[in-house]
């Protein structure tokens, strides 16, 4: 088993690398994150054909969980922010309205 140090920095380094990329290609840092954890996984799950980037250890599990709720907040959070403000009080009325209805 790989040391728990190594592979700690083995993933601040992969995120490191999908943020980087993220500037460079000015896209979705979220996107570039999934891109290269996912390449990632392929290329030392190829190298060392058993393990890869040992994602069946409980503490990378709950990393992973929480990694998936801030994922998809990121995703939410990337609004064009002058399409928000003149779009608020329709979205703000509708956030509020929907639970209301009666979708039957």
């Amino acid at each position: 088993m790989m040391n728990t140090w190594v592979l700690s920095a083995l993933w601040v380094g992969l995120a490191l690398i999908a943020t980087l990329i993220a500037i460079w290609f000015h896209l979705s840092t979220a996107l570039s994150e999934i891109v290269v954890g996912t390449v990632a996984q392929l290329i030392i799950g190829a190298a060392f054909a058993r393990g890869g980037l040992l994602g069946h250890t409980e503490w990378i599990t709950f990393l992973a969980g929480t990694g998936a709720i801030v994922l998809t907040f990121l995703a939410g959070a990337e609004l064009d922010p002058t399409i928000f403000r003149t779009k608020w009080s329709s979205l703000a009325s509708q956030a509020f309205l929907v639970p209301f209805s009666d979708a039957r």
